[in-house]
């Protein structure tokens, strides 16, 4: 029985099973819900501009606050989508994680006690993914606030939660798929706690977008300052003020995660302050005509916070180690040219055939019903690499071929 790849079945496929480009988004609040029913409002404002699918908080100062945002923000209206984790009523100001129920769930959660602050880890996996590979790839995500201030002591106390985290992560074998973010209060990359993020215990860290230098008061890295919104008093809840000049707020990850080796990929050129287009080094966040956001959201990030909300954006794909491990399952063998893909089983099986290309993109998928051969031609795939995973009654076998 011949398969043909048609225009329409190619056109339904990539609709069916294409990649998610998710969202996730960092933000200190500013010890929400200070001035609560303002602020509520205005924090809607915000994530109605930036849609994110994960959205994690720090300075959060009680549950109230994250019921506000969970309820009257993120659900507002009659919309139900998303959910939160559980409040951890910790030392100073709290973390919190909130996500897209229809894309995710979250599998678990824990604190790490610090000497100030905990730092929370949230584990969860997209829920699109079950089912297509087998295999559940979980994300790891930190909610970070470190130590403010400039002062030496100040900077060993980050060190030292820094260094609490990365032995966390040693000891829980916490390597891949990590996102990493929140507001660090780190002045200059090469200060201590600053390297112990981003090579401690020989967990390596990336920052996407390779803008690690002297951050404060530089004009150099005016493109990228997060805090403060404010050049003077103003906006809720009191807070910095000076003008932004600062970097503290930043979304490391894994290494895996920018080549999209373990299952989750960084999507190049997403990682974004909003409302930073660079025009406001020592000044106001809305002092001028906001070039990447409306003035209105400029306005509204000047009031909610002295701290700009930092997102980035990923996919999720089935991880390569998954689709090409051996397999003894001899019941099928693989022909394949340029034009065809033969898959020729010993007897009559129910198998379902799905073709990935080496980006983790789905580019084929079908069910079939008591066929002894299938046959798939393969006219309309580029020229490259492919795998043909082979789901069967009774195992699975993979087979790597090149399309010429």
């Amino acid at each position: 029985m011949r398969f043909l790849i048609t225009f329409f079945l190619t056109i339904s496929l990539t609709y069916f099973f294409a990649q998610d480009s998710l969202k996730i988004t960092y933000y200190n609040l500013l010890n929400f819900p200070s001035s609560q029913q303002d602020r509520v409002d205005t924090l809607k404002k915000i994530l109605d501009f930036i849609h994110p699918d994960i959205f994690v908080v720090n300075e959060l100062t009680s549950f109230n606050g994250g019921a506000l945002i969970k309820n009257n923000v993120l659900n507002y209206g009659s919309s139900n989508y998303f959910q939160s984790a559980l409040y951890f009523n910790g030392p100073d100001t709290d973390n919190l994680l909130f996500y897209n129920q229809n894309k995710f769930e979250l599998y678990s959660q824990q604190q790490i006690p610090t000497q100030l602050r905990d730092i929370s880890e949230y584990v969860l996996y997209h829920k699109n993914q079950l089912g297509i590979a087998n295999d559940t790839s979980f994300i790891y995500i930190y909610s970070i606030h470190l130590k403010a201030g400039s002062s030496s002591s100040n900077e060993e106390l980050r060190r030292q939660e820094a260094e609490t985290f990365k032995q966390f992560l040693v000891n829980n074998n916490r390597n891949k798929r990590l996102i990493i973010g929140g507001d660090f209060n780190f002045y200059y990359h090469t200060e201590p706690a600053c390297q112990e993020i981003l090579y401690g215990q020989n967990i390596d860290l990336i920052d996407p977008i390779n803008q690690m230098g002297n951050w404060h008061n530089n004009s150099f890295y005016k493109n990228v300052h997060t805090q403060s919104t404010r050049s003077a008093t103003g906006g809720y809840a009191g807070g910095a003020y000076g003008g932004m000049d600062d970097r503290f707020d930043i979304i490391f990850t894994s290494t895996d995660v920018m080549d999209g080796s373990s299952g989750i990929e960084y999507i190049a050129d997403t990682y974004i302050a909003y409302g930073q287009d660079g025009s406001y080094f020592n000044q106001s966040i809305n002092s001028t005509n906001n070039s990447q956001v409306p003035q209105d959201i400029a306005r509204a990030l000047f009031y909610m916070s002295d701290h700009l909300p930092v997102s980035l954006m990923f996919s999720m794909n089935p991880p390569l180690s998954t689709l090409t491990s051996k397999n003894k399952n001899n019941n099928v063998k693989f022909i394949n040219s340029t034009k065809t893909l033969v898959l020729d089983f010993k007897r009559v099986e129910k198998s379902k055939i799905i073709i990935y290309d080496l980006t983790g993109k789905i580019v084929y998928c079908y069910r079939f019903d008591n066929q002894k051969q299938i046959e798939i031609e393969l006219l309309l795939l580029p020229k490259g690499f492919y795998i043909a995973d082979c789901l069967l009654q009774n195992g699975r076998i993979n087979h790597k071929f090149i399309i010429e």
